[in-house]
């Protein structure tokens, strides 16, 4: 039997040393401490944004922005945390307009800066998504906005490498997003406090609002993927 490529058991070596770290730090670390430390942090940051809102929306903003634009893992999970803080409307336009403006800035950074380096990353699948792109236009980009089975950075990435004007990318990312982005910051919303989680337990979740938002963040996805494959199977079979 062959062995696998240098490069697959690098990976599967990081993946297993990760692994062991994550399991030593959870065995070591006063797992009570941190979530009461977190607690504290997310009572003073409610506290903060009773007493001045306009710079919690900047301050919201803003590390939005850096996260969006730099690709750092995370942006689902830092929406739904700026809906447990922020008031939900304040949420959805702080994380709608700071999501769409951080994918921007790194797509032209992929145009103007990386260009080269971003198509060898992609190696044989740039192909694949410059097909796409032909045939569907701009099309594809709102169908992987909506239905995020591609990583947003490398949807920023790739479209950095085509022709598409800022403003047409600027309204189909906008769009395209608001859907996960409302029920993300809907499932934020109805998350209990955590001090309230380390009174009453998880027990505390399972209220209809909760159950409701998960069913939610996992049924939207699904329901607007089948949708996206049921039209270009249309597009298909009428030509």
């Amino acid at each position: 039997m062959q062995s696998p490529p240098l490069k697959t058991r690098r990976g599967y070596l990081a993946l297993v040393c990760i692994s062991v770290l994550i399991s030593i730090i959870a065995l070591v670390v006063d797992r009570q401490a941190i979530l009461e430390w977190l607690a504290q942090q997310q009572s003073d940051a409610v506290d903060y944004t009773k007493a001045h809102l306009s710079r919690a929306i900047a301050i919201a903003f803003v590390v939005y922005v850096v996260v969006t634009a730099s690709g750092f893992p995370g942006s689902t999970a830092l929406s739904i945390v700026s809906a447990t803080i922020l008031p939900y409307w304040a949420s959805v336009i702080t994380v709608s307009f700071a999501s769409t403006l951080g994918a921007t800035c790194a797509m032209l950074m992929s145009r103007y800066l990386f260009r080269d380096m971003v198509k060898s990353w992609f190696g044989n699948k740039y192909d694949t998504f410059e097909a796409a792109w032909e045939r569907d236009g701009i099309w594809y980009l709102y169908s992987m906005r909506m239905a995020p089975y591609v990583p947003f950075f490398s949807i920023n990435l790739l479209m950095g490498l085509t022709k598409i004007k800022i403003k047409d990318y600027w309204v189909a990312s906008q769009v395209g997003m608001l859907p996960g982005t409302l029920v993300n910051l809907y499932l934020g919303s109805k998350l209990p406090p955590l001090s309230e989680l380390l009174e009453t337990g998880i027990p505390a979740l399972f209220d209809a609002a909760l159950i409701i938002s998960f069913t939610l963040l996992a049924l939207v996805p699904i329901i607007i993927r089948f949708l996206i494959k049921r039209r270009i199977s249309n597009i298909d079979s009428a030509k």
